[in-house]
């Protein structure tokens, strides 16, 4: 997975399946979610749909005010 553009400490959940089969390539049947919250409530989320990453946006977890 590309890097997250998040910093600090924090919490992730992973999230992931495929297709396991002998002399067959993983990577295209793996789809899944990866989900990043640090200690200043921000948060991004990526997934993964048959092997291809993509990145989320960084947003807050504050209310807005």
């Amino acid at each position: 997975m590309p890097e997250l553009p998040l910093t600090g400490d924090g919490n992730i959940q992973l999230t992931a399946s495929g297709d396991i089969q002998a002399n067959v390539p993983l990577k295209p049947t793996v789809s899944g979610q990866l989900h990043a919250v640090n200690a200043a409530k921000q948060q991004v989320t990526q997934t993964m749909n048959a092997g291809i990453v993509s990145s989320g946006e960084v947003t807050s977890t504050e209310p807005v005010r």
